[in-house]
């Protein structure tokens, strides 16, 4: 099985646990990169019009996955398919993830960490 590309906010605890669980459960090679530790990396995907505020970067066999499309991905991964197909479905899939955006929101502000697009 080829391997992919996880970019994750490190600073979030939610996101970093989750990242750390993929990379250890995953059927495949996980490269874990902390965006918090690669400004670089960050800025590209501003420049690209990627909003890494708002979502998780997968990068697998050629292809950039984000949202909830990179949700279902990784938790198919896991060997969640049956949550992984919640992400798939048209309305709930998109409203599922903003409610993940939402509480990473919730908690970088208890937290005191600055948004990506505040911090670069």
């Amino acid at each position: 099985m080829s391997g992919l590309k996880l970019f994750y906010d490190g600073s979030c605890y939610f996101c970093r646990n989750f990242a750390l669980v993929s990379k250890l459960k995953s059927q495949a090679r996980v490269e874990l990169i902390d965006l918090r530790e690669h400004p670089n990396i960050q800025r590209a995907f501003l420049a690209e019009g990627v909003d890494i505020d708002s979502s998780f970067v997968v990068e697998a066999n050629g292809q950039r996955l984000l949202e909830n499309a990179a949700m279902s991905y990784l938790l198919v991964q896991l060997g969640y398919r049956r949550m992984a197909w919640l992400f798939d479905v048209p309305l709930l899939g998109p409203a599922l993830y903003k409610t993940l955006v939402i509480l990473r929101r919730i908690y970088l502000f208890f937290a005191r960490k600055k948004p990506f697009k505040d911090a670069v």
